[in-house]
Formats: C-alpha cells, structure tokens, sequence
C-alpha cells in the first residue's frame, strides 16, 4: 500500500491524454493516482510523458533503453515492471533485457551507439555533467535536439522513480496494450 492515500478526483477532472487511463474508473495507472494530489502537476507529467512517448525524436527502443536504464539507475522498481514489456515489444532481446536488469550497459549484446546510450544516462544519473567524449558521440549520433531529449526523459523518469519510490506505489497489473494503443502504436 503507498505511504500515502490515493485521492479523489472532482467528478470534473478529467486526464490531459487518455493513455495512463481515467481518473474515474480502475484503469488509472497509480503514479499518477498518486500525483492526483496535486491536479496540475499531475496535468503537466501526464502531456510531458505523452509528448515524450509520441513526439520524440528518440525511436521506441532507444526511448525504453533511456527509461529502462534511468530505472535502474534510480533503484525503481516500478518504472522496471512498467516498462520491461514495452521494451520487449520495442524489440529489446531477452539477452538484453537481463543486462538492463543488471546494469551491465557495456555488454556485447548491445551495439555501440546503444553502449554510448546507455554510458551517457548513468553518467546524467550520477553526475552533474557528462565527460566531453561521452557527449560528443551521443551528440553525434542523436544531435542536439536527442541530447535535449534524452537529458528531459531521463529528468522525467528521476520524477516518476522518486515518486514511486518514497511513496511506496504499488506496480500497476494493467496490460499496457491499451496504453500503446491510446497513444496510437500499433499491436502486434
């Protein structure tokens, strides 16, 4: 049970994006059950997470190695289960996956842009600024706009990992088909 209750919505609240769910029925995923304490940075998290998700430059995969990565990093247990499948659906092998989970980010299975991916969210995780090379190759490969991008999505996913974390959310059992299929991805 989280540390603190869930709200309840007014009856005229409704979710800037339907994908996380309704605010009145038991689709609603819990991170932003809980951010319903406070209406508007629910509203904010729910159009930044949405735009991340369907207006980024970022491709799916590298979208959940940053999110996936950045989990790990901050000891997020939630951001794991919520993510782990979509990372599988994104085309994220087992082999790779495990590594994750392990925070073995230089291992073979994957390539080198991902290895520099990957270098480049536990040094945004742990430090205050990454090394020149390191950013230079990722710059390289992903320009500014992905630096900026994978700098706020990683920043974002700090938010949902200390929120879910201090407030002992519990992981959400809802399939996350009908999250991808609100956001316009295609089911397999």
């Amino acid at each position: 049970m989280a540390r603190i209750p869930y709200p309840e919505f007014a009856p005229d609240f409704d979710m800037p994006t339907p994908i996380y769910g309704s605010p009145h029925d038991a689709t609603l995923l819990n991170v932003f059950r809980v951010l319903g304490h406070s209406p508007a940075l629910l509203t904010a998290v729910a159009d930044i997470g949405h735009t991340q998700l369907t207006e980024g430059q970022l491709t799916d995969t590298e979208r959940e190695l940053v999110i996936l990565a950045g989990g790990r990093c901050f000891g997020a247990d939630y951001v794991w289960a919520q993510h782990e499948q979509l990372g599988a659906r994104f085309g994220l092998s087992p082999d790779q996956l495990t590594a994750l989970h392990e925070q073995h980010h230089t291992a073979d299975c994957f390539n080198g842009p991902q290895r520099d991916l990957l270098a480049f969210v536990s040094a945004v995780a742990a430090t205050a600024r990454v090394e020149d090379a390191l950013f230079q190759r990722v710059r390289e490969h992903h320009g500014d706009r992905g630096i900026v991008e994978i700098i706020a999505l990683i920043g974002v996913y700090f938010l949902v990992s200390r929120i879910t974390t201090t407030l002992d959310v519990e992981i959400d059992s809802r399939e996350l088909d009908s999250v991808l299929s609100a956001a316009g991805h295609p089911q397999d």
